[in-house]
Formats: C-alpha cells, sequence, structure tokens
C-alpha cells in the first residue's frame, strides 16, 4: 500500500444509465410494461461517486461524448467535488450507455452496454494522467481496453503504485494477464473467478488462494447473498451479507468496493473493510438509484453496529 495517500484516481467507465422496471415479471419474446428513468452510470464513475459521498477526494480518468449527455455527466459530478479534469471530450463517439432491465424486485433481467467510447481510453490517456498517479491510490475497471489494462498493471510494478482492479464481468476479466502481481486490491465474484483461472468447479476459498499465488496482494470474492472472502497474506476472512430489501440492485457492487477502499486508506484490516463495503452494498440496493445520495461513514458505521454479521477467519493453506 502506498503510505501518506489522501486520494483515489478512478480509471474506466462513465455512462448514462437507462433503468426500465417491469410492472410485472419480465418475459422474454414479447413486449413487457415497464417504468424508466435516466441516471449515470459507469463502473468508475459510480466508484468516484460513492467515494466522494463517503467524504474522500476523488479523480476521474475517463472519456465522454462531446454531447448533452456527456456535459450533464461531467456537471453532476463537478457538482459533487470529484476532479473530472483528466476526463477526455470525445467529438466521434457518443456517450456511453448502459440499459438495465429489472424484475419487479429489482432484480437484473437482462444488461445492455453500447461502451465503444471507452476504447478510447488508451495507454497514452493513463500517460496524460501519470502525474497524480504517486501521491494516490488508483482504482481501475475492466472496461478498459486490454492493453490499457496491461498498461496500467505495468506502471503500477515499475512505481509501486496502489492498484485496485474490478473485473466488471466474465468476458472482461478474461482481459487481465495471467500474472496478477501489481494488483493490490482484485474485486470480482465467483464466477468471473472461475472463468479467469478456467476452473469451472474450484471453491471460494481456493479460488482466493489460487488469486493470491498469481501475485494478487489482497482479493475480495464476492457471492451475492452468501457475502463474500477478504483473502490476503495473512488469511482468508468469510463475511456474511448484510440483511437488506432489494428495491434495485444496480450499483450494489460499485458501493461495496468504494466503501472498502475509503476503509483500507484510513487503515482498517482487509476484513475490517470488506465487511464495511457489505454494508455500503446492502444499503444501496435499497435505494431506488445505484449510488445512494445519502451515503456516509456516519450511516455505514450506524448501519454496521446493527445489520453486520458475522466474520470466520483462517489461515490460508
Amino acid at each position: 500500500m502506498e503510505p501518506g495517500a489522501s486520494r483515489i484516481i478512478c480509471i474506466g467507465g462513465a455512462a448514462v444509465d437507462r433503468k426500465y422496471r417491469g410492472m410485472a415479471t419480465i418475459r422474454p419474446g414479447t413486449s413487457n410494461p415497464v417504468v424508466s428513468e435516466r441516471s449515470f452510470g459507469g463502473v468508475a464513475r459510480n466508484v468516484a461517486e460513492n467515494i466522494a459521498r463517503l467524504g474522500t477526494q476523488v479523480s476521474l480518468v475517463s472519456i465522454v461524448g462531446d454531447d448533452d449527455n456527456g456535459r450533464a455527466l461531467l456537471d453532476h459530478l463537478n457538482r459533487l467535488g470529484i476532479d473530472t479534469r483528466p476526463v477526455v471530450l470525445s467529438s466521434t463517439h457518443a456517450t456511453a450507455e448502459y440499459v438495465a432491465v429489472l424484475q419487479p424486485d429489482g432484480e437484473l433481467a437482462i444488461g445492455l452496454a453500447d461502451m465503444a467510447i471507452l476504447d478510447g481510453i488508451s495507454p497514452a490517456l493513463l500517460h496524460r494522467a501519470r502525474p497524480g498517479f504517486g501521491s494516490a491510490w488508483i482504482f481501475a475497471d475492466c472496461n478498459l481496453p486490454p492493453e490499457t489494462l496491461h498498461e496500467l498493471i505495468g506502471l503500477a510494478r515499475q512505481h509501486a503504485l496502489m492498484l485496485a482492479l474490478d473485473a466488471v464481468s466474465t468476458p472482461k476479466v478474461a482481459r487481465l494477464p495471467q500474472d496478477l502481481s501489481g494488483i493490490g486490491v482484485f474485486f470480482l465474484n465467483l464466477d468471473e473467478a472461475r472463468v479467469y483461472l478456467d476452473r469451472p468447479e474450484i471453491s471460494p476459498e481456493a479460488s482466493a488462494q489460487a488469486l493470491l499465488a498469481r501475485g494478487a496482494e489482497q482479493v475480495i470474492l464476492t457471492l451475492g447473498s452468501r457475502g463474500l472472502v477478504a483473502a490476503d497474506s495473512s488469511g482468508i476472512a468469510t463475511i456474511d451479507a448484510v440483511e437488506a430489501e432489494t428495491i434495485d440492485a444496480t450499483g450494489a457492487g460499485d458501493a461495496l468496493i468504494a466503501a472498502t477502499l475509503v476503509a483500507l486508506l484510513r487503515d482498517a484490516s482487509l476484513a475490517d473493510a470488506a465487511r464495511l463495503g457489505t454494508v455500503a452494498a446492502a444499503l444501496t440496493v435499497e435505494s431506488p438509484v445505484s449510488v445512494r445520495p445519502d451515503l456516509s461513514l456516519a450511516l455505514l458505521d450506524s448501519t454496521l453496529s446493527l445489520r453486520s454479521g458475522p466474520t470466520f477467519q483462517r489461515e490460508p493453506s
């Protein structure tokens, strides 16, 4: 971990989110009545907003279209106090768009992503933002092109940067190299771990151990309603999910990442940071928006004392 860092630089997707919630169970192959809304999303953008709401300085490195959606997105981030100077405006591509079709209970029925503009987050764009890397932690999502991810991991190795990565999806985790050295914290779910490791039956604990063996310093392996596994060289912790009544599951993983990183930045242990992350995820699924507007460290702490489940630890074999 980079000592003395007080801010986080988020690199990756920034998008317009369009949500369509079914008024009845979504059925494929036919018309479904829905209620629609527009908001702002993208993994790195969501993580950045959550970090800002948790009181930590944050910058965003991304690319948006030189269009109404892009300008509205930047205006929203600026009003939150997020540094958007590293964001590039593209005159050739529209701002990225993510469409979430939700079941009435808030679970995702299908997600559609138009993310072609994010291919413009090139290694050259990384190097434009490079002067700020030395005094900050870095978070990136695997929406980045493979060559940019590899360049970023190389910079982390070369300059001892604290780099956190989110796998995003099973197709995108394949963009990562087999050597994970240089990655300080690796966030992914069990399906993504199994695809990356090419071991479809591997257990959560064995997955975490295998990822550590490939060079990741710390692993947060999420298990949905079963909680998560947090692993580093000192051992493995299994943390229960926090009970929540789901309104909208979109953005829960982004909140978990943000709260975990903010807690780590404040010198919490990995297990304690991940536990706070599960609280942020639970509070987010109980909100109708992807980033809960009243999110704060005080809210996390009070909810943690009321609802947090147990932690089970053991040494890795």
